[in-house]
């Protein structure tokens, strides 16, 4: 137990065991809801509740974690985080069924692709925080498949230009915060890449690379064929947790 909860635990290494273990427990569990697509639109207010209480769970482990065994940290605990952010706006689609939602929630999550393709500062995944990470962005990338396969939704080009205002609202208050904290939101402090470009021209680029993201996730969701299935359209209109526009 010691060792699931010791704040000291060293960040994993990229493409180490716990690396390949998250990235093979998201691939595994999209390629389940591929692999079922008539059991899922069958289940999917099931899935959406079960996924909901999932990340309720892991919500409430994260900031009690940082409260009670880490120590709160200004420049670290709250939840600025893109990833974080991004959860929570997906919680908010999972309890309203609003697509307006989901599509911001789409795009902001596009980092946890990212993420999990270069995990920075991650610990390692029998710790509670590497858990943590893995259930956030395991939700954040699993709820949009959920949704295209259940209801037929797509990311649509007015919400990529309204998600895009969003994040450089979620910018501006992440460079005010880390400037009073000291702090790392968005990674703007200890930066994965380009450590040595200066402040200004760096949170130009971030903010063109997020745009750019946004555009290829768009293509690349848009470039999936996606079947709105008849009966798990029923259901989910039936659902308490139906997807609205």
């Amino acid at each position: 137990m010691a060792s699931f909860l010791d704040p000291l635990a060293p960040y994993i290494p990229l493409f180490g065991v716990d690396h390949l273990l998250a990235l093979g427990t998201v691939l595994a569990a999209v390629a389940l809801l591929l692999a079922f697509r008539r059991q899922v639109r069958e289940l999917a207010p099931v899935l959406r509740w079960g996924l909901l209480v999932l990340t309720l769970a892991q919500q409430v482990a994260l900031y009690s974690y940082q409260a009670l065994v880490a120590g709160w940290d200004w420049g670290d605990s709250l939840p600025l985080h893109i990833s974080r952010v991004t959860t929570l706006i997906l919680m908010a689609y999972l309890i309203t069924g609003r697509r307006t939602v989901l599509e911001v929630g789409f795009y902001f999550g596009l980092y946890a692709y990212a993420t999990f393709i270069y995990p920075q500062r991650i610990q390692p995944m029998d710790h509670l925080m590497g858990w943590s990470f893995l259930v956030s962005h395991a939700v954040t990338i699993l709820v949009p498949v959920l949704a295209g396969i259940a209801d037929g939704w797509r990311p649509t080009v007015r919400g990529l230009w309204r998600s895009y205002a969003w994040f450089l609202a979620y910018f501006g208050v992440v460079l005010g915060v880390n400037a009073l904290t000291d702090g790392n939101y968005f990674y703007l402090k200890f930066r994965p890449f380009l450590q040595a470009l200066p402040d200004p021209l760096y949170w130009l680029a971030a903010c063109a690379a997020t745009l750019a993201l946004m555009w290829i996730g768009y293509a690349v969701a848009r470039s999936i064929p996606v079947q709105r299935g008849v009966q798990g359209a029923e259901v989910i209109a039936r659902s308490g947790l139906s997807a609205r526009s």
